[in-house]
C-alpha cells in the first residue's frame, strides 16, 4: 500500500499509543497499578476494554472468514452467542471476582486459584497454563501484525513484526494493565466505527443488501441456511464453545478484578454485549460481500478463509480507506496483545515464584522486564521456530476455556471443588486440546464432520473437574467459600453461601437466613489487604 496518507495515520495511531503510555507510566506506583490498573476504572473503560481484548483479531479475521464459509451458521454461532456470553460472564463472575479481588490483593487468574485452594501444585499448574496462554496468544497476534503493517508501510513482514511488537511492548512496559485498558478503548471505539462504515461499503460493493443475498442464493443456498454448511450439532457445540467459554477467557476475567465500583456491573454487561455485537457487522458485511464477489468472478476463490478481510480492505476499498480500515484491523489486534503481555508478565513474574514459595521484591520493575521477555520470546517463535507456533495456535480459545470454567467459575459457587480436581483439569485441557487439534490438523486423526472439539473438551472438562471433586478433598482448612468471601455471610447481591449445602440461600431480609449479607455496594476492604511493593 505504502501511501503517505496511511503511513501517516498509523504514525498517528503509534504516536497516540506511546502517549497512552506515558500518561499511564506517571500513575505507576507499585504492581497493583501495573496488572489491575489499580482496581481504579469505570464500568464504560472497562466494558469497552474488555469486549476489545475478547474480539481482536482472532474475531474480525477469524470470523470474517467463517462468515465467508459458512454464512448464515457463522452469524448465530458467533455474533449471537458471543454477547451473550459477555453477559452470562458479567453476571456470574462479575461481582463475586470484583470482591475476592479486593478482600485478598488478587491480581490474575492464578490468584484465584491460590486464594480458593491454598494449594501450591494447583496454582503452579494454573501459572504455567495462562504463561502458556499468554505465549500462544502473542504469537498469533505477531503473526498478524507483521502482515498488515508489511500492507500498511511496505516492509518485510518480520520488520513489521518487530515493529509491531516493540510498539506493543512499549506502551504496555510503560503502563501496564493500565495503559492497556486505556489503549483498548480507543481500539475498542475505533473497532465499532469502523465495523458500521466497512459494513455499509462492503455491501454497497456487492450491489446492495438484497442483490447480493439473491446472489449467493442462487448457486449457494446453504450459505443463508441455518442447517446449511455445518451440521447442526457442529453449529450447536460451536456456539455452545464461544457462550460458556466466553466465562473461562483470562483476558476478560482480569478485568473484573479492576472495576471501582461493584454496582456499575449491570451497564457494563449492556456495553460490552452491544459493542461486541456491533463489531460483527464487520464480519457479516465483508465475509458475505467476498462470497457473493467470488460467485460473480469478482473476487478469486480465496484458499485460505481467513485471508478474506486482508484481501477485501487489500483490493477492493480506495488505498486510503483501506489502509485506515488496516490500522483498525492492527487496533483489534494489539487491543488483544497488550492485555497477555501483563497476563503473562503476572505468570512469569508474580504468581510462578509465589506459588514455590519465592518472594519477588521490586515487582514493578520485574513486571516490565517479564514484558520485555514474553514479547520478545514471541517474536522470535514466531519467527524462527514455525513449528512451534503451529503447536502453540491449537492451543487457543477452548483449551482455556477448558481449564478455566471449572477450576475458577464453579470454584467460586461450589463449596465441594478441590484442587486435585482443579489440576487435573487444567492439565488435560491444556494437554488434551493440544494433542487432539495437533493430530487433527495433521491428518493423522480424522474428527467427525458433525462434532467441534472445542466445544467437546469444554464439555468434558466440566464433567472431569465435577467427577474428580467428588472424590477428593481439600486439605487446607482455609480452602472454603467462607474464607474466600472472608465471612459465612457472602457480600454479593445479598446472598450468602453456605459451606455444608454448597448453595446460595437468601439474606436477612428475604428471612432465609438469620445472617445478615452486606449488600453489593459493599466497601471494598481497606488497602492493608494489598500487597507492598518495593519499587
Amino acid at each position: 500500500m505504502n501511501n503517505p496518507v496511511v503511513i501517516g495515520v498509523v504514525l498517528a495511531y503509534f504516536v497516540l499509543m506511546f502517549a497512552i503510555g506515558a500518561w499511564a507510566n506517571t500513575k505507576m506506583k507499585s504492581a497493583k497499578e501495573f496488572l489491575v490498573a489499580g482496581q481504579s476504572l469505570g464500568f464504560f473503560v472497562m466494558a469497552i476494554a474488555s469486549f476489545s481484548s475478547i474480539q481482536s483479531g482472532w474475531g474480525m479475521v477469524g470470523g470474517t472468514g467463517q462468515t465467508y464459509a459458512w454464512g448464515f451458521q457463522a452469524l448465530v454461532a458467533v455474533g449471537l452467542f458471543a454477547p451473550f456470553g459477555f453477559a452470562v460472564a458479567w453476571f456470574l463472575l462479575g461481582s463475586r471476582l470484583n470482591w475476592i479481588g479486593k478482600k485478598h490483593a488478587v491480581y490474575s487468574v492464578p490468584d484465584l486459584i491460590r486464594v480458593r485452594f491454598q494449594d501450591k501444585t494447583s496454582h503452579a499448574t494454573m501459572s504455567v497454563a495462562v504463561f502458556i496462554a499468554a505465549v500462544a496468544y502473542m504469537t498469533a497476534q505477531v503473526t498478524a501484525i507483521g502482515v498488515i503493517i508489511s500492507l500498511l508501510l511496505g516492509t518485510s513482514v518480520a520488520t513489521s513484526a518487530w515493529i509491531g511488537s516493540l510498539v506493543v511492548a512499549a506502551y504496555t512496559m510503560a503502563g501496564g494493565m493500565l495503559a492497556a485498558v486505556w489503549t483498548d478503548l480507543i481500539q475498542g471505539v475505533l473497532m465499532v466505527v469502523m465495523s458500521v462504515g466497512l459494513f455499509f461499503f462492503a455491501v454497497h460493493s456487492a450491489g446492495g443488501w438484497v442483490p447480493m443475498l439473491d446472489t449467493i442464493s442462487a448457486t449457494s443456498a446453504e450459505i443463508l441456511a441455518i442447517d446449511g454448511v455445518k451440521s447442526p450439532t457442529f453449529i450447536f457445540s460451536f456456539g455452545l464453545l464461544i457462550f460458556v467459554g466466553a466465562v473461562g477467557q483470562p483476558q476478560l476475567l482480569t478485568k473484573f478484578l479492576m472495576l471501582r465500583d461493584m454496582t456499575q456491573l449491570k451497564w457494563g454487561a449492556a456495553v460490552a454485549g452491544i459493542a461486541y455485537a456491533v463489531t460483527t457487522l464487520f464480519s457479516i458485511g465483508i465475509g458475505l460481500a467476498t462470497r457473493a464477489m467470488t460467485i460473480t468472478g469478482d473476487a478469486p476463490e480465496l484458499e485460505n478463509i481467513d485471508d478474506t478481510a486482508i484481501w477485501f480492505l487489500d483490493s477492493v476499498t480506495h488505498p486510503v480507506v483501506g489502509g485506515i480500515a488496516l490500522t483498525g484491523l492492527l487496533a483489534a489486534i494489539m487491543s488483544s496483545a497488550s492485555s497477555f503481555i501483563t497476563i503473562g508478565a503476572s505468570s512469569m513474574m508474580r504468581d510462578l515464584p509465589t506459588a514455590f514459595g519465592v518472594k519477588v521484591v521490586r515487582e514493578l520493575l520485574w513486571s516490565r522486564i517479564s514484558s520485555l521477555v514474553l514479547v520478545v520470546l514471541s517474536v522470535l517463535l514466531t519467527l524462527f521456530l514455525s513449528q512451534v507456533v503451529f503447536l502453540l495456535g491449537a492451543l487457543g480459545w477452548a483449551a482455556f476455556a477448558a481449564a478455566i470454567v471449572g477450576p475458577v467459575v464453579m470454584s467460586i459457587y461450589w463449596h465441594r471443588a478441590t484442587a486435585t480436581a482443579a489440576t487435573v483439569t487444567i492439565i488435560f485441557a491444556i494437554v488434551g486440546n493440544l494433542v487432539i487439534s495437533s493430530l487433527a490438523a495433521r491428518e493423522v486423526i480424522t474428527m467427525p464432520a458433525y462434532l467441534q472439539v472445542g466445544g467437546l473438551s469444554l464439555l468434558v472438562s466440566i464433567l472431569l473437574f465435577y467427577a474428580v471433586s467428588l472424590v477428593t478433598s481439600n486439605r487446607h482448612p482455609d480452602a472454603t467459600l467462607e474464607h474466600l468471601y472472608g465471612g459465612p455471610s457472602t457480600p454479593i447481591g445479598g446472598l450468602a453461601a453456605s459451606a455444608d449445602t454448597g448453595t446460595a440461600t437468601a439474606g436477612a431480609g428475604a428471612g432465609a437466613s438469620t445472617s445478615t449479607a452486606a449488600p453489593a455496594s459493599t466497601a471494598a476492604p481497606s488497602a492493608t489487604t494489598e500487597r507492598n511493593d518495593h519499587v
